[in-house]
């Protein structure tokens, strides 16, 4: 399992961002503690990512977003919402207007990537790109992005995990409601889906927005390698850089 890459590849690795905010959602502090167990795929860090909520041990989050970085030990606030708030016209989302489809759909891939036999693995990284592509809508036009590239595979992969989960929830849905619990993940229900926007004085730009759906656990070796990676100690230095594809 890789933990870094060689200066050749870019010469950085890039940790790349992983919903909305509610008005009167509760905040909490975040934490990252460790990053996608150390797989890689074009250059970047794969979800799911190890963060500390509110002091307590890692919690296997989803990352949604592919233009902020953030770097190992970095701790912000985080409003916290779900996608029933959403729909319910309570939360107030990141991206402007509100795309409850597009959420949703982030949540069943999210659901799919956690429901893996491996969460550290290649369809673990596929998923991630399926998920990044949802709100950055260049990113799977091309095997390349700015550190790295994946193989025409990877892509074709992301591309038609990104095509079912539209399909599931467009077969969810009834006058504009999602139902995620209508969506089945390996014989298992979504429950819901809990969205982690990042608050404060530096707004959206002070950390990643990252996403946990209610599903069954990892299995303990998924669980045992946060906890070593923790351990480890995995450094990594991250570089932000200039966004504005959800300006």
């Amino acid at each position: 399992m890789r933990n870094w890459i060689p200066r050749s590849l870019k010469g950085a690795i890039v940790l790349l961002a992983c919903f909305a905010a509610g008005a009167f959602a509760a905040t909490d502090t975040l934490q990252l503690q460790t990053a996608g167990a150390g797989y890689v795929m074009g250059g970047v860090y794969t979800s799911p990512y190890g963060i500390s909520i509110n002091g307590g041990a890692p919690t296997l989050l989803i990352c949604d977003d592919f233009t902020t970085d953030i770097s190992l030990g970095q701790t912000w606030f985080a409003t916290v919402t779900s996608l029933a708030d959403l729909q319910a016209g309570t939360g107030t989302p990141k991206f402007t207007p509100v795309d409850i489809q597009n959420y949703a759909t982030a949540g069943v891939l999210a659901a799919e990537l956690m429901s893996l036999p491996n969460l550290y693995s290649e369809a673990a990284g596929e998923i991630s790109y399926a998920i990044w592509g949802i709100f950055d809508t260049t990113l799977l036009n091309s095997m390349s992005n700015p550190y790295g590239t994946i193989t025409q595979k990877e892509l074709d992969a992301a591309k038609q995990y990104l095509m079912n989960a539209e399909n599931m929830v467009a077969g969810a849905t009834t006058a504009g409601v999602v139902d995620l619990s209508k969506i089945s993940i390996n014989g298992q229900s979504i429950n819901g889906l809990t969205i982690y926007t990042p608050s404060g004085p530096n707004g959206l730009n002070s950390s990643q927005e990252f996403l946990q759906v209610s599903m069954p656990e990892p299995s303990y070796p998924a669980v045992l390698a946060v906890d070593l990676l923790a351990v480890v100690g995995l450094m990594v230095v991250l570089r932000r850089r200039i966004t504005g594809i959800f300006s």
